[in-house]
């Protein structure tokens, strides 16, 4: 590599359910997948390296719902603290070691993302998580050096979903649409990053499908439009009160048309703020991980959370990963912290411990299915805030 350069390479490997699968998203005990019939389009785990010759960088994004190794306890959405919902470990205990591993780099500098689909298995076994181990490691054999083009806009397909779980344009949301263009030095485009912040739920009548839902789709489509080996990566934003436009959760017919029509919608977005796509920085490279407890509120059987935070500076990009259904509001209250003229959020990222509220949404009285299932209280909010914004100025 020549010094002052970075060197990056995309994978993509498939992961479809292959045997019955419960799905997680709304009930795993209810909704189970048969994959010879149920399954409406494939699911696929994306991977980009970046490495500087000092560090390497690997993001992960994964058609999946969460991102847990460990089983997390929700309080019960009916409300009450008890009987906790139980949702179970994603992926086997040690698996984003295991892919550090395959990338030879420190686990620290992994980042896993779900994008959140809500009609993917509950839990992926070795089989797939080994899988995707083959595929970095044969990812970090083809790294080349590179450079990058950045460009910022608005997504379309986004809306507040407080307090019913349904559109309502009365309250704000930030509809910012981030996407990152990685290049070979002769200017041949080889993968993307699309961050923006949505739910994806659209997919219902039955529930028991799997698809990696619009914004997997998007990708998808996304990727058909360049040479064949082009990887674009979706990049769960702070989503946690954010639901996909339209969306009343009343629809009684098969929806998986709407999920189609709603990539398309997701595709044409990200290819409009592709004209103005500009060259940015590529270096430096840090990468950062850091706890931070967060107090529960009174009636959850622990009495603090250790929640992750990750962040990764890559020139005039950063990106800040958390391991909870961030609400959207954060964003405009770290971003001013940030040092990198692109800031990318993300949620659902390296483990699942629930959805954090902002402060506001504590004390508005709305309520509703997020504030029920959230174990923290309104004290997180400052904590919270602090921490990330000390995390993403020391990048």
């Amino acid at each position: 590599m020549k010094d002052g350069g970075v060197k990056a390479a995309f994978g993509k490997v498939k992961i479809t359910p292959e045997e019955p699968a419960p799905l997680q998203g709304y009930d795993p005990g209810l909704y189970i997948a048969n994959p010879d019939k149920d399954i409406l389009d494939e699911l696929y785990a994306r991977v980009l390296i970046l490495d500087d010759g000092i560090s390497r960088q690997v993001i992960v994004s994964v058609d999946c719902c969460l991102t847990n190794e460990k089983d997390y306890l929700s309080p019960n959405p009916n409300g009450q603290m008890e009987p906790y919902r139980q949702l179970l470990q994603t992926f086997p205990e040690g698996t984003k070691r295991l892919w550090a591993d395959a990338a030879q780099t420190e686990e620290f500098t992994v980042s896993v993302h779900a994008t959140h689909t809500h009609s993917a298995p509950e839990y992926f076994s070795e089989k797939y998580t080994s899988r995707i181990a083959a595929m970095i490691a044969e990812t970090a054999e083809r790294l080349q050096d590179v450079q990058i083009r950045a460009a910022a806009g608005q997504c379309s397909v986004s809306v507040n979903r407080r307090p019913h779980l349904q559109h309502n344009d009365t309250l704000p949301i930030d509809h910012s649409l981030h996407l990152i263009m990685i290049e070979s030095i002769d200017g041949e485009s080889l993968g993307a990053i699309v961050n923006c912040a949505v739910h994806p739920t659209l997919l219902a009548n039955p529930f028991n499908r799997v698809s990696s839902e619009f914004v997997g789709l998007a990708m998808s489509e996304y990727e058909s439009t360049f040479k064949e080996g082009f990887v674009s990566l979706f990049i769960q934003g702070f989503s946690g009160n954010v639901g996909p436009r339209d969306h009343y959760r009343t629809e009684t017919e098969d929806t998986y048309p709407w999920v189609l029509e709603m990539a398309q919608v997701l595709h044409r977005d990200i290819a409009h703020v592709a004209k103005d796509l500009q060259p940015m920085g590529i270096l430096p490279m840090k990468a950062a991980e850091k706890q931070v407890t967060l107090p529960t509120r009174q009636g959850y059987f622990m009495p603090t959370i250790d929640v992750t935070l990750q962040g990764f500076r890559i020139g005039d990009l950063l990106l800040l990963a958390v391991s909870c259904e961030v609400f959207n509001g954060y964003e405009r209250l770290i971003k001013p912290y940030s040092p990198a003229s692109f800031t990318l959020m993300s949620g659902l990222a390296n483990g699942c411990h629930g959805y954090l509220p902002t402060v506001e949404a504590f004390r508005d009285g709305l309520g509703g299915y997020e504030m029920n299932v959230t174990p923290f209280d309104e004290t997180v909010s400052d904590l919270f805030v602090r921490a990330a914004a000390e995390l993403v100025e020391s990048l």
